[in-house]
């Protein structure tokens, strides 16, 4: 896979990474298995910027709505609407890039798993 990647291997990258936000008990092995042919500043990226602005509200939500798996199709029209409005305000950029900070901090021991399960299938 390379550096630039496709609208279909975002949306696949996308979709893996949501699995980290089901209110279920996570496979971080069968994610970072999914996600072993993606460059990990790729990977990274995606978590913080693109996936988890959209589905870290269902780990905050007291009866979570999500359980086994995001809707693909809602994940990526949902982050194509957020990139729209970053593109379109320097407001929204900003805003997000102090939310993002916030996911850094907070989904930090989400990320970690992640890493070293693909650290693990890089051996």
């Amino acid at each position: 896979m390379g550096s630039v990647l496709t609208r279909d291997e975002r949306v696949r990258l996308w979709s893996v990474l949501s699995d980290a936000f089901v209110d279920n008990e996570v496979d971080y092995t069968a994610i970072a298995r999914r996600l072993a042919n993606y460059p990990r500043d790729k990977v990274e990226t995606a978590f913080f910027e693109d996936v988890a602005p959209v589905c870290y509200s269902n780990l905050q939500a007291p009866i979570p709505p999500i359980w086994t798996a995001f809707d693909s199709s809602w994940l990526a029209t949902t982050i194509d609407g957020i990139h729209r409005a970053r593109h379109a305000s320097a407001l929204r950029r900003l805003r997000d890039k102090a939310f993002t900070t916030y996911l850094r901090y907070r989904l930090r021991p989400e990320w970690k798993c992640i890493a070293h399960e693909l650290d693990r299938q890089a051996v």
